[in-house]
């Protein structure tokens, strides 16, 4: 059997929904499994310098235990347009791929509840892989609670400055604990861009945005990051929070002007040969299994 599994590029936190938002993007993973292969390469013929176990793997092998079968042997070549450890939900990725190749192999399907449960512990939070997992913009309740809205109409235009930045060694920064004031005013940043996306109010994702509770921190380590920041809005961006724990940024824009947001950045990218501008849109499709053989 050889199957073919395409996972989407995720964005979470945008703005104040700390581990709470997550949405997917147009640009994707893609998986090519062979049922009694052996071994996991990149399609260039690289291997990963895997740091751990291999998160494919693992999850494949987490899902065939939950469904009360052995793990099958497998051979992968990872075609990778997510850029490793880029704030762009590489990890979450493999997870998903791994949680659907299990299930198609073993022709048995796992409830949504338990394979977001078994992607959220070998991710370490939900929100990355619920939004591989279902495409759209999740939202991430905790206890398995997850609710998507629809793909907002709007482009995606990402600055990555071409460094790695794990999301452990970023949350290690965050204090251990918060403000009252700064909870409130989170809670009522996250609550205005659920407001924003369903009603359509694209002009309240600024403020809608806007939080207290990691970017600060984050942000001290990235010092393109506050004159991209203020490019993308001079250009006609509605926002720019941090995509995930960083380094990347996501610039949220009307369709329309997606472009001279994009050039923008570009100027402020001139010079870095390590930066990319990546012009995307938001995903509706999750996960999903192509082809079979």
């Amino acid at each position: 059997m050889k199957l073919t599994i395409t996972a989407p590029a995720t964005t979470a936190n945008l703005g104040a929904g700390f581990d709470v938002f997550g949405a997917a993007l147009s640009c994707e993973n893609r998986f090519f499994v062979e049922v009694g292969g052996e071994g996991f390469a990149l399609a260039d013929g690289s291997r990963l310098p895997l740091e751990g176990p291999n998160l494919f793997l693992a999850a494949l092998q987490s899902a065939a235990a939950a469904l009360g079968a052995p793990a099958p042997p497998v051979g992968v070549v990872a075609e990778a347009a997510v850029p490793l450890r880029s704030g762009l939900g590489s990890s979450a990725t493999a997870i998903c791929a791994g949680l659907l190749a299990a299930q198609a192999i073993l022709e048995r399907s796992l409830a949504p509840a338990d394979a977001l449960r078994i992607a959220s512990a070998l991710d370490g939070h939900p929100d990355n892989v619920a939004a591989c997992l279902l495409g759209g913009v999740t939202i991430s309740a905790g206890d398995g609670l997850v609710r998507r809205l629809p793909a907002p109409q709007l482009a995606a235009v990402i600055y990555y400055p071409g460094t790695e930045q794990g999301t452990e060694a970023a949350r290690r920064d965050l204090a251990p604990q918060i403000d009252r004031a700064d909870a409130v005013f989170n809670i009522s940043r996250a609550s205005l861009f659920v407001y924003a996306l369903t009603q359509g109010d694209h002009a309240l994702l600024r403020a809608a945005c806007e939080d207290r509770l990691h970017e600060s921190v984050r942000l001290r380590g990235l010092p393109f990051a506050l004159q991209a920041r203020a490019a993308a809005l001079a250009a006609g961006a509605y926002a720019m929070p941090l995509s995930g724990s960083g380094p990347s940024l996501l610039a949220l824009a009307p369709q329309a002007r997606a472009e001279a947001v994009a050039a923008a950045l570009r100027e402020v990218a001139a010079g870095d040969k390590a930066a990319r501008i990546i012009p995307l849109e938001f995903a509706e499709q999750g996960a999903q299994v192509l082809s079979g053989a």
